[in-house]
C-alpha cells in the first residue's frame, strides 16, 4: 500500500472515530483517546502537549460529514492543505 493509500485510511478511519463519538453521545476527544481508538499502544511517544490536547467535537460539522462527496471534498482539502 502507497503512503498516499495509508494516509487516506488514516484520515477515514480518525472521521469515521469522530461520527461515532458524536453517535454516542461523547463531546471530548483526547488526542490519546485517538490514538488509542486507532490501535496505538504505545503511548510513551507522545509529547507533553499531545498528552494535554483535547478536541471538542463539532457536531453540525460532524453531521455534514455524513454526506459521502462532502468527505470525499473534505479529505481531498486536508491532504491539499498539508502538502
Amino acid at each position: 500500500m502507497n503512503d498516499d493509500k495509508i494516509e487516506n485510511r488514516i484520515t477515514n478511519l480518525i472521521l469515521e472515530l469522530l461520527l461515532d463519538a458524536r453517535e454516542n453521545g461523547i463531546d471530548l476527544l483526547s488526542f490519546e483517546d485517538v490514538c488509542t481508538m486507532l490501535g496505538v499502544d504505545d503511548m510513551s511517544l507522545l509529547t507533553e502537549l499531545e498528552r494535554d490536547e483535547n478536541y471538542i467535537l463539532n457536531h453540525e460539522y460532524l453531521e455534514k460529514l455524513k454526506d459521502p462527496e462532502i468527505r470525499k471534498a473534505m479529505i481531498e482539502s486536508f491532504r491539499a492543505t498539508k502538502h
